[in-house]
């Protein structure tokens, strides 16, 4: 449908000049269809924006042919002051849209419309004559009475083309559509409307369509329209219309006044629905509650009498029930406990016995040692008086009672039962921290960094939903090779870390890139900062920044030691107040210790 309609009355002769007219008009009818049909923002804007731009462009046109040909100073000022008018409108128009949509409003078509046609048929016209012809444009008039029909025709033919595609509309759709004048006369009804009613194809008076109202909603339906046209309302009715035949047709109907521009009232525009079928289901379905409302009250009779003979029972087992619940739970309890207390007894178990014999071997070393110590000192004593028989054969005696040559082989046994000891206990320890997941191996593979950093955002989205606003500007990477779960613990890490340090609401911001050979992951919050006293130490295992007992310090430390196995970099600027970034720089092709173990096993 097009508000606009270019014919061969709003030709000027000037070839270049009569195209950008259409094209103008062209884009003017382009904004009414848009706003008509709720076209969205940025398509609106894009054509405000075009419109402006053609505008500009025509003008200049205009500008440069008047400049040319020697126009009329005084008319080309005129002409000048015209186009400037209507540009300083439209940017007026621009800058609102931005903010409201609404800006494009009737009022502003309305002058787009009556603009464009006055300037055409007025001031372009007399530029074109002059241009044409060789004359002044100061002498030449515009019959006013031919410019007026020209527009009135123009206009009146939007207006019929509008009215068809209505009328086109409401005879084909199966909705009651009509139309009344201020004395509450219909001046339209659709096909739809004269079929549901009954009535002949013509517009009926005011008796004959109240007439075919129930005679017990008559009064309820004329005092709605009354009050909707005191009101300027809209309004919402039911009722019923009853044939001749006996037939009656249940109709939900929704009306609008019409207000004349000086703010009159001048009829109402209503459509209504056909809900007979809605109505009769409501029907059966009413009369369906009510049967079973007496066959529910028949039936909770006797579940009252059968209740009361069982409400000694029922109490009973209640009872029961509330003792086995406290006996179930002291035993869930009782399970959960000893469960605990099997897994503490078994690791303790583990870590004792190496501990157990570890002590007791030491002890007897310790005794070999003082055994070893006496023998020393009485090869001492024998040392200066070398030719004492019997001092020999006493230390050769005590040599025999300690058994010297068990004693130095067994304490090598004892040592290395110790080394044992110590070595399962070091194994137990790196099974539990295995079990904890805080030193596991992985597998070096190709991996897609963006789908890490989004499994990790779904795993923390409950530390950050309440807090932070995600944002993601993402670039070309490749897939890395690397060990992707421990990358997977460090971006956790930072991404924790980033959620704690704001205290409010603020932004996490997820940035990637390449640069040569290496990927880069970057981490910024807007939370408060790190301290630049504190900058060097982040890194360093158990510190944190944070309260007592909320956290152990060794997130940064872990990550640290993960992105350092991968050969890369962490590196960390923050500022108080304002927020910190990590970034992480990974080899693409994955660690170089990494590639020589696979070509060694290549080999």
């Amino acid at each position: 449908m097009a508000i606009l309609n270019w014919n061969n009355q709003l030709v000027l002769g000037i070839e270049s000049v009569d195209k950008q007219h259409k094209h103008l008009i062209d884009l003017t009818n382009q904004l009414d269809e848009a706003v008509a049909i709720g076209a969205d923002r940025d398509t609106i804007i894009k054509i405000v924006n075009g419109l402006i731009d053609y505008t500009v462009y025509h003008f200049q046109h205009e500008d440069q042919l008047m400049s040319e040909a020697n126009f009329n100073p005084t008319m080309h000022a005129i002409h000048d002051a015209e186009h400037k008018e209507f540009v300083a409108k439209m940017m007026v128009v621009q800058l609102e849209v931005q903010a409201d949509i609404n800006a494009i409003s009737v009022d502003l078509m309305d002058y787009m419309v009556n603009w464009l046609y006055h300037h055409i048929l007025n001031t372009d016209k007399k530029m074109a004559l002059s241009l044409i012809n060789g004359i002044d444009a100061a002498q030449i008039n515009i019959d006013k009475h031919e410019h007026s029909e020209i527009i009135q025709s123009n206009l009146y033919s939007a207006l019929r083309e509008s009215e068809s595609r209505f009328k086109e509309l409401a005879e084909n759709i199966s909705a009651l559509i009509w139309i009344t004048n201020a004395n509450h006369v219909p001046i339209f009804c659709n096909h739809f409307w004269f079929v549901t009613f009954n009535l002949p194809p013509d517009i009926p008076s005011r008796e004959q369509w109240l007439n075919a109202i129930h005679p017990e909603d008559r009064d309820k339906v004329t005092q709605t329209y009354i009050r909707a046209a005191e009101e300027r309302s809209i309004f919402k009715i039911q009722y019923r219309l009853l044939s001749t035949d006996g037939k009656i047709t249940w109709i939900y109907e929704t009306a609008a006044p019409r207000v004349r521009k000086n703010g009159s009232f001048a009829g109402l525009m209503g459509c209504g629905m056909d809900i007979t079928s809605q109505k009769q289901a409501e029907t059966v379905l009413a009369r369906s509650n009510l049967q079973l409302e007496e066959e529910v009250k028949k039936r909770t009779r006797e579940l009252i009498k059968t209740n009361q003979t069982l409400e000694f029972e029922k109490n009973q087992q209640l009872l029961l029930n509330t003792q086995l619940q406290e006996a179930q739970s002291h035993l869930l309890q009782s399970e959960k406990m000893a469960s605990i207390g099997q897994l503490a007894a078994g690791v303790a178990h583990e870590i004792n016995n190496p501990i157990g014999y570890i002590n007791s071997n030491l002890t007897s070393l310790k005794n070999y040692i003082d055994n070893l110590l006496a023998l020393i000192a009485l090869y001492e004593k024998s040392e200066a008086t070398s030719e004492n028989i019997d001092q020999l054969a006493q230390v050769k005696a005590f040599k025999q009672k300690i058994d010297l040559e068990f004693l130095k082989t067994d304490v090598l046994d004892l040592l290395e039962e110790s080394h044992e000891g110590a070595t399962r206990v070091k194994k137990i320890i790196q099974d539990l921290k295995d079990f904890s997941h805080l030193d596991s191996n992985d597998d070096w593979q190709w991996t897609n960094l963006h789908a890490g950093l989004e499994s990790t955002l779904n795993i923390v989205n409950n530390e950050i939903k309440y807090k932070a606003k995600i944002v993601k500007a993402y670039g070309d990477l490749p897939e890395v090779k690397c060990l992707p779960h421990q990358l997977n613990q460090v971006f956790m890490n930072l991404l924790i870390n980033a959620a704690h340090a704001i205290e409010n609401e603020g932004t996490i911001t997820l940035r990637t890139g390449t640069e040569n050979d290496y990927a880069w992951v970057e981490i910024s919050d807007t939370g408060k900062g790190i301290a630049a006293e504190h900058q060097s130490k982040i890194f360093d295992p158990f510190f944190t920044t944070k309260p007592v007992g909320k956290g152990t310090g060794l997130g940064l430390s872990v990550s640290y030691t993960i992105i350092k196995k991968h050969q890369g970099e962490i590196q960390m600027t923050s500022q108080l107040g304002q927020g910190t970034t990590f970034r992480i720089i990974l080899p693409i092709a994955g660690a170089i210790l990494e590639h020589a173990k696979h070509s060694s096993h290549a080999d």
